[in-house]
């Protein structure tokens, strides 16, 4: 009971905080936009004066500058929404550990032999307590599931040991006929002192 009187709390604190932060974020969204848009004017501006490239650079340093004080709580809001979803997601994790340990465990069933996976899921006796359980089931399509990529693993194992041995035969018969491939040249020796 003591962990429910703490976890109500996490609970209900991020979704009291999220419409402040959308409200922040709208705020600055608008206050980033109305900057925009008057810097933007300003630089159209420095288009009719002499020194283009100095008043246009001005502009963009005055951007810069009152943009970075919005950026900053941008990231901060970010930040607190982070960590919310952190607390939220742990808070979750312990709630589910914790309902996890309250259950009572399952009582074990009979063991069986275990079957190859090339066997049908209906061979061998069925119990009434395997015929509850779905996880039987999934454990033995699992277990089908890795035996055909242990298998497959295999052939992919012996075919490049195959093609392997046929590169190494070639390359013996090749050596055995007298045929041998003439070494790459030095890079130095290929250009002469002169070029």
């Amino acid at each position: 009971m003591r962990w429910l009187s703490l976890l109500l709390p996490l609970l209900f604190w991020p979704q009291a905080a999220r419409p402040v932060d959308d409200a922040e974020r709208a705020r600055l969204a608008a206050e980033r936009q109305a900057l925009i848009d008057g810097f933007a004017q300003e630089e159209l501006a420095c288009q009719q004066r002499f020194f283009v490239n100095d008043c246009v650079e001005d502009v963009r340093r005055r951007r810069r500058e009152a943009l970075a004080p919005l950026r900053a709580r941008e990231l901060e809001l970010d930040d607190v929404e982070r960590q919310q979803r952190a607390a939220e997601r742990r808070a979750a994790i312990e709630a589910k550990q914790r309902e996890q340990a309250a259950r009572p465990a399952p009582a074990s069933a009979p063991e069986l032999p275990p079957r190859s996976p090339a066997e049908p899921a209906s061979a061998g006796p069925a119990s009434p307590a395997s015929a509850s359980q779905p996880s039987s089931a999934e454990a033995q399509a699992r277990a089908a599931k890795a035996a055909e990529r242990a298998r497959a693993s295999q052939r992919r194992r012996e075919e490049a040991e195959a093609a392997l041995q046929r590169v190494r035969r070639r390359l013996a018969e090749r050596e055995a006929a007298g045929k041998s491939a003439a070494p790459l040249p030095v890079p130095g020796a290929a250009s002469g002192p002169g070029r």
